[in-house]
């Protein structure tokens, strides 16, 4: 996300609806009656006995990757696509046991079958839900540009409670497991330690300007990276500051965090390094452009893309290039690594395989839509988003 202000993030959301309709008045105006099902199916569904992929990214500290023995084979295949009936994605789906959860611009917050794509409930909000849910011990937590904070029961659809923070909300919610507590920030500049159970607030941090990022948690540490250029360590059980470390420049971008180390894009048109105990950036890698999606990290290894079309492999300590990878589009989503493999979404509607170790293209698939959302990876199959309001379920070709 980039730091623009509420006023700013509503215009954009306002445009995109504008686009949307135009775009979706004439797709349907130029497709025969039986093709305007909304829910398609490809291939049949396979019995799967799903993982969890319950917050942004994956896990709390934002690796964006999955546990090694997850495994998607080759020669992507869709296997079922669902079309809202009004708006658009900008959110990335979560999974937990059989249900994805995913809000969007018009709709609320949804629920769908994993195994069909068919809607289970819909949750309404007051406004549009840019940014990810998480989901914690039956509820689902979900945040609306109004600045309010959903908790929901991920059976029913039915509000357990709300909380306003005052600000516009285009980040996701975190969770803290071992307190119970769910962590969120706004435009306000404010992050939020609230009570799982019953939204009652424990305590808040407060910073200079905007958090606009997914609060990464480590250890008993928090990572906001914000919009008032630093880099925020908070003590997740009191809710003090650690620390700051200065950015040099702003960033709505989500840290990225494994070990001593954290990762982050900057609007100063760099990606960084930084070893975060020694409260230091040790290196930088220059861009052409602003970086706004976040990284995913495995090893020795970070990846992320840019607004430049550019998929890029640096080394974690050094921040020395491995390898790169050209797309036809920007990247405003998330990579995730699942294995020995990189799935990139891009702006050009694919969804792009690449080598791990190489980043060579093993394949591309295209969608309905441009891919400005992080996929969600759940056992052998892949739930991406498109700005086009479709929902879609992927498959390797063995699983058929």
């Amino acid at each position: 996300m980039f730091c623009m202000n509420a006023k700013e993030t509503q215009k954009m959301t306002t445009v995109k609806l504008i686009v949307f309709a135009m775009l979706f008045s004439f797709s349907v105006a130029n497709i025969s009656a039986a093709d305007r099902s909304l829910h398609l199916h490809r291939g049949g569904v396979a019995n799967i006995n799903a993982a969890d992929w319950t917050l942004y990214r994956g896990d709390a500290a934002a690796s964006g990757r999955v546990a090694d023995e997850i495994k998607i084979a080759d020669k992507l295949k869709i296997v079922w696509e669902e079309r809202l009936e009004k708006g658009f994605f900008e959110a990335a789906p979560i999974v937990a046991g059989n249900s994805i959860f995913v809000g969007s611009s018009d709709e609320g917050l949804q629920a769908f079958d994993l195994q069909t794509g068919k809607p289970k409930w819909r949750y309404p909000t007051a406004d549009a839900i840019a940014a990810s849910a998480a989901y914690f011990d039956g509820l689902v937590f979900v945040g609306d540009l109004k600045g309010i904070l959903h908790a929901v029961d991920a059976e029913t659809g039915n509000k357990k409670w709300t909380f306003d923070t005052k600000g516009t909300i285009d980040n996701s919610p975190n969770i803290d497991v071992e307190t119970k507590r769910v962590l969120i920030g706004s435009q306000a500049g404010i992050l939020y330690a609230l009570e799982a159970a019953t939204g009652n607030k424990v305590w808040e941090y407060e910073t200079e300007d905007q958090i606009r990022c997914f609060p990464s948690i480590a250890g008993r540490h928090c990572f906001v990276a914000g919009c008032d250029s630093y880099l925020h360590v908070v003590d997740l059980d009191t809710g003090k500051g650690i620390s700051r470390i200065p950015l040099e420049s702003q960033t709505g971008s989500t840290p990225s965090v494994s070990g001593d180390f954290a990762f982050v894009g900057t609007e100063g048109n760099e990606f960084l390094g930084i070893d975060w105990k020694r409260e230091r950036v040790i290196w930088r890698f220059p861009m052409s452009q602003a970086v706004q999606n976040p990284a995913a990290h495995r090893g020795e290894t970070v990846i992320f893309g840019g607004m430049n079309r550019t998929v890029y492999a640096l080394d974690v300590k050094t921040g020395d290039e491995r390898w790169r990878y050209v797309t036809k589009g920007r990247i405003e989503g998330g990579a995730v690594i699942i294995g020995d493999k990189v799935y990139v979404p891009s702006m050009d509607s694919s969804l792009y395989v690449l080598d791990f170790q190489s980043g060579r293209l093993i394949e591309s698939i295209e969608l309905t839509g441009r891919l400005a959302t992080s996929p969600a990876v759940v056992s052998n199959r892949i739930i991406i988003a498109t700005d086009e309001g479709v929902l879609t379920c992927l498959q390797g070709e063995s699983a058929f």
